[in-house]
C-alpha cells in the first residue's frame, strides 16, 4: 500500500514540477527587461507613451532616422543593393524610394516586398536592410524595401496606395530585377503588417497581380479597443495600448473611420480568396488579440494560415526564427 502511494506521488510529481518550474521562471515585463530587449526604435517608449510625443518630436525622430547611416551588411559581398525611385499610384504621388536586394546574376527569381514598422508615421528601411539580404540570399528572391509616405501629412491610403504601385512595379518590371511577374510576396512588421494584409485584400479586390504569400509580423488586425490584450497591456514599458488611439488618429484622421475597408486588415468582410499566409504575434503586444482574430478568421475561411505566437515578448521584441519560418515558406509557396 505504502510502495503504491510512492508511485502514485513520483507519477504526479513528474507532471507538476514542470509546472513548478515555469512558474518560477514566469515574471512580469520589467523596465530593465524592456531596454535590454527592445530593438532600439522602440525604446523610446518604455518610460513615455507616444500620446506624450508632440509632432515635433515625431519630425526630429524622422530626421535623425534620415541621416543614420545604413547598416553593414555581413553578407555584402554575396548581395546586391540598388537604391532607386519608382512611380506613385497617381499622378499627383510623389515617387516612391525603394532599396531592391538580389543575388548576385539573379534571373527568374520570386519577388518579396516588404515594409518596415513604425506606427504609420515614421520608420526607414534601413531597420530592416540586414533582414530584407538574408531575405534575398536564404529565400533566393528578389526583395524590395518600400520607403512609404508617412501620416499624419499622409493619411490613409496614402501609404495602402504607395504599396499597390510597389506592387504593379515590381510585376511590370520583374524582368529587368531577375524576378518571375508570377511569384510574389508581400510582408511586413507592425505598421508595415497592416499594410502588408491590406494591400492583399485592395490586390484582389482590383485584379492586381497575383500573390503568393502574405508575411505578417506583430500585425494590427483591427483598431477595436475591447481585446483583452488591450485591456492587459495598458501600463507594459514600450508600445503600450494607450499609443493604440493616438496612433490611429494619425493614420485615419481624427474625423476618419477606423472601420473602415482596408485601414487594417481585420476590417474586411470578405476574406475569400486571400493568399496564403504566415502570421507571428507577440504574446505580451497590446495587438496580440487584433492578430490572432485575423488569423482565426484566415483559418476559418479555409486560407492557409500558419500562425506562431510568442509567449512573453512584447511588441518590438526580436522573433526568434522568424526569418527562418518566413524562408521556410516562401520556398514553399514561391515556386
Amino acid at each position: 500500500m505504502i510502495m503504491n502511494m510512492k508511485k502514485y506521488i513520483l507519477f504526479l510529481l513528474a507532471f507538476l514540477i514542470p509546472g513548478w518550474s515555469l512558474a518560477q521562471q514566469y515574471h512580469p515585463l520589467t523596465l530593465q527587461e524592456a531596454e535590454k530587449r527592445l530593438l532600439s526604435q522602440f525604446r523610446p517608449l518604455i518610460n513615455g507613451r507616444i500620446y506624450d510625443i508632440t509632432f515635433e518630436e515625431v519630425k526630429k525622430e524622422r530626421k535623425a532616422q534620415a541621416e543614420m547611416a545604413w547598416p553593414e551588411l555581413k553578407n555584402k559581398d554575396s548581395v546586391e543593393v540598388i537604391q532607386s525611385k519608382i512611380p506613385g499610384l497617381n499622378p499627383k504621388d510623389p515617387e516612391i524610394p525603394v532599396t531592391i536586394y538580389k543575388p548576385k546574376n539573379a534571373k527568374n527569381l520570386p519577388l518579396f516586398l516588404w515594409f518596415h514598422g513604425g506606427g504609420f508615421v515614421y520608420g526607414t528601411p534601413k531597420w530592416d536592410h540586414q533582414r530584407c539580404a538574408d531575405y534575398a540570399l536564404k529565400g533566393n528572391a528578389v526583395v524590395i524595401n518600400i520607403d512609404y509616405r508617412f501620416a499624419p501629412e499622409n493619411p490613409f491610403p496614402s501609404a495602402l496606395h504607395d504599396a499597390y504601385a510597389s506592387l504593379l512595379w515590381a510585376n511590370k518590371n520583374a524582368g529587368s530585377l531577375g524576378g518571375n511577374p508570377k511569384l510574389i510576396a508581400v510582408g511586413g512588421e507592425s505598421a508595415g503588417a497592416g499594410i502588408s494584409g491590406s494591400l492583399a485584400q485592395y490586390t484582389r479586390d482590383h485584379k492586381g497581380p497575383a500573390i503568393s504569400l502574405q508575411v505578417l509580423e506583430m500585425p494590427p488586425g483591427d483598431f477595436g479597443m475591447d481585446y483583452p490584450s488591450i485591456i492587459e497591456f495598458k501600463r507594459i514599458p514600450g508600445f503600450k495600448s494607450d499609443d493604440v488611439p493616438v496612433l490611429k488618429d494619425f493614420y485615419i484622421g481624427k474625423n476618419g473611420n477606423p472601420k473602415e475597408k482596408y485601414v487594417l486588415p481585420g476590417n474586411i468582410e470578405d476574406i475569400s480568396n486571400l493568399p496564403p499566409a504566415v502570421i507571428f504575434v507577440a504574446g505580451a503586444d497590446p495587438l496580440r488579440d487584433s492578430g490572432l482574430a485575423y488569423a482565426d478568421r484566415l483559418i476559418k475561411a479555409g486560407i492557409f494560415t500558419e500562425l506562431h505566437l510568442f509567449a512573453g515578448y512584447a511588441h518590438g521584441m526580436p522573433l526568434p526564427e522568424n526569418i527562418d519560418i518566413t524562408i521556410r515558406l516562401m520556398k514553399q509557396f514561391l515556386k
